[in-house]
């Protein structure tokens, strides 16, 4: 590990981190109140929504339109909590304090 810390650069200061994770935090809240919107709307989980539109079932617009973009939203919340768990790594390692 105190390899990693040796690498990162000295323009970024634990503050830069802290900042990164609330700004991770604050898009990950946006995109659960997305799929929140979309669990309200259909009712059932992305899964199911996807199932019945490959037999056939539902509309292109907007059902289609819906789950490419509830899709996106998944993947991005996925992405983006992976992220944030990388800056709160880092912050800990680096300054504990800061988390």
């Amino acid at each position: 590990m105190s390899e990693v810390l040796n690498t990162l650069p000295p323009t970024i200061p634990p503050e830069i981190l802290t900042r990164l994770a609330r700004e991770a935090e604050d898009r990950e809240m946006v995109l659960q109140s997305i799929l929140q919107r979309f669990e309200q709307r259909y009712q059932v989980p992305l899964e199911t929504l996807e199932e019945r539109l490959k037999r056939g079932e539902g509309t292109e617009h907007p059902d289609w339109e819906d789950s490419i973009e509830w899709r996106n939203a998944v993947e991005a919340l996925q992405r983006v909590r992976l992220t944030r768990g990388l800056f709160e790594w880092l912050l800990r390692s680096i300054a504990p304090s800061h988390v």
